[in-house]
């Protein structure tokens, strides 16, 4: 017998596609299938370092796990949209047929995509949790989290370090997803957090890196933005290893962004680099060094 899921966005309407009426004409009739129907709200992103996995509400169930998965009524909003796009995603690499496609085709809109992306493409990135549902984050924490405190609490729609915690522990991780709300946010991503002298903007156009601006924070706080105070200083290309500007050229290319920002940092103990984010609107006019970055902006449009 095949297994179909069937995700759709909570909603107690009773005329209204989603699950109970599913559940409900599904009872009543023959089929050949074994059918699930769960919501996008209650999926848990669970990436420990190596694999990813998309789980159900019962906590245990992997989406591709399934035959075939048939998503709909996820427009209503940019966070509902891009869990619908971090789904098609992971089930198109795990070669899981998807109904409809077309969540596909269309823009990146938060920090879960991009890191499902990463994930999925080979650019490294700490492991993280992602879910809309405060329970269901809550219990990720419990069942699922196994990179260690402390750890970063961010918006996944927020940008210039807003709505970003460093939390020391499993109690306050808890005590923040409180503040989450299904339908309004903020939907917190959580994210190992990296020990570090500062964090890389690395702008990419085309198919190389043509900038990098290294940033760092100026007192306690773990941001290095400069919209939050940090310290920016200008670096050549060259500088940056080889293999971070591959993957910052690959991430730029899975989500079709020829100019952008891609932000990584390195562990001031191994070395080594993660993805924060990447930006589709990259400061190009606006922050620290505006006249050298509209420079590279203007020879790289020129040469196109």
């Amino acid at each position: 017998m095949k297994k179909v899921l069937i995700l759709t966005r909570k909603d107690d309407r009773p005329t209204f596609d989603q699950k109970t009426t599913y559940e409900t004409a599904l009872a009543d009739i023959a089929t050949t299938c074994d059918y699930v129907v769960d919501e996008f709200e209650n999926l848990l992103f669970a990436y420990d370092g190596t694999d990813l996995k998309v789980l159900l509400s019962d906590g245990v169930t992997d989406i591709a796990s399934f035959d075939a998965v048939f998503l709909i009524a996820w427009f209503k909003t940019k966070m509902l949209e891009d869990v619908a796009l971090s789904v098609s995603i992971y089930l198109q690499a795990k070669r899981v047929k998807v109904v409809n496609t077309e969540a596909l085709y269309t823009r990146s809109r938060s920090k879960l995509s991009q890191y499902v992306y990463a994930a999925l493409g080979g650019v490294s990135i700490t492991p993280f949790l992602f879910s809309m549902n405060a329970g269901t984050l809550r219990r990720g924490f419990a069942e699922s989290w196994q990179g260690g405190y402390p750890v970063i609490m961010k918006g996944a729609l927020a940008s210039r370090g807003d709505d970003n915690y460093l939390v020391e522990s499993r109690d306050e991780a808890e005590r923040l997803s409180e503040r989450m709300n299904e339908t309004e946010g903020p939907w917190f991503v959580v994210q190992s957090f990296v020990p570090n002298d500062g964090d890389y903007r690395i702008i990419v156009m085309g198919d190389k890196v043509t900038a990098v601006i290294h940033r760092r924070s100026q007192s306690d706080s773990h941001l290095n933005n400069t919209s939050k105070g940090g310290e920016a200083t200008w670096l050549d290309p060259g500088e940056l290893p080889e293999e971070v500007a591959k993957q910052s050229v690959t991430l730029a290319r899975l989500l079709r962004r020829e100019v952008t920002g891609v932000d990584m940092i390195q562990h001031k103990e191994t070395g080594k680099f993660y993805l924060l984010e990447i930006n589709n609107m990259p400061q190009m006019a606006t922050g620290s060094y505006v006249t050298d970055k509209i420079q590279t902006l203007d020879a790289y449009l020129a040469e196109l």
